[in-house]
């Protein structure tokens, strides 16, 4: 199974990459997890054609049996930059990169809701008419106050609480992209 985890910033030091990172650690004996960066992608234009690196972006999504987004959480929603990354996914004429793919949401912040308004954005936009992604239900993961729940050095997170939802939800995520691609 060939997992896409999705750094859904471009900035550049994140605990949201730091995730992503440990999700393809920690998870790579159920999964070939990749983790994916945004940030040489041109911002999205409807009137643009891709360049061959967001070209390469969408086959690859397009490829992948499952995408795992993390979101920090800016202004109470996702970043600019990752909003852009999913247009080329959905809004793009042609895409089709997400339509019935298997996705799922996390995200951490240095607030103590965890990207929760983020994650829910991320969702609606996942399921919109564009997208059509089919989202794994529930099975949320709010990661708050970030710096204090990841180690700097190693980039793992550090907190059991929230090692104990991750692992329930890649469970049921990596379930959920079975049953969808059979």
């Amino acid at each position: 199974m060939k997992l896409l985890a999705i750094v859904g910033t471009n900035a550049p030091f994140s605990y949201n990459r730091f995730l992503a990172n440990f999700i393809a650690k920690r998870y790579s004996d159920q999964a070939d997890i990749e983790v994916k960066e945004i940030d040489q992608l041109k911002p999205f234009c409807r009137t643009d054609e891709p360049d061959a690196v967001t070209k390469q972006w969408i086959e690859d999504v397009k490829n992948a049996d499952g995408v795992i987004f993390t979101t920090p959480e800016y202004d109470h929603a996702i970043p600019s930059s990752l909003k852009s990354a999913m247009e080329w996914l959905g809004a793009h004429a042609g895409s089709n990169a997400m339509k019935m793919k298997p996705a799922a949401v996390v995200g951490t912040s240095y607030g103590a809701q965890g990207a929760g308004r983020a994650q829910e954005d991320a969702r609606e936009i996942l399921l919109s008419p564009d997208m059509s992604a089919n989202v794994l239900p529930g099975n949320e993961v709010l990661i708050g106050r970030a710096a204090n729940n990841f180690d700097k050095e190693t980039g793992d997170l550090t907190n059991e609480t929230y090692i104990k939802q991750l692992d329930s939800m890649m469970a049921n995520f990596i379930k959920f992209v079975e049953q969808a691609n059979k």
